[in-house]
């Protein structure tokens, strides 16, 4: 019984490890590469889709046990944290 708990564990923590970060919590990453308008706008857009995809894991894995969302291909959190880095946290 104790091993099937700890096995249940294991399995649980490693699923809720694989859910996209959302975007406000992605640390950024220093650049001395100017900010662009096109950086600022793919910044925008990624930090949307990050949120969502932050969202859908979180039901996913509520729901059937699997992040969804990062199955998918919707994780950006590397280009996310070099943006940051040349434009900040994007204002809504």
């Amino acid at each position: 019984m104790r091993n099937k708990t700890l096995a249940a564990s294991m399995v649980a923590l490693s699923l809720i490890a694989g859910c996209a970060t959302p975007p406000e919590k992605i640390a950024a990453i220093p650049s001395q590469q100017p900010c662009t308008a096109p950086d600022k706008e793919r910044l925008a857009f990624l930090y949307n889709k990050q949120q969502q995809t932050a969202q859908s894991d979180a039901m996913g894995v509520f729901l059937v046990g699997l992040p969804l969302g990062s199955m998918g291909g919707g994780n950006n959190e590397a280009e996310i944290a070099t943006l940051k880095g040349r434009c900040g946290t994007p204002t809504t």
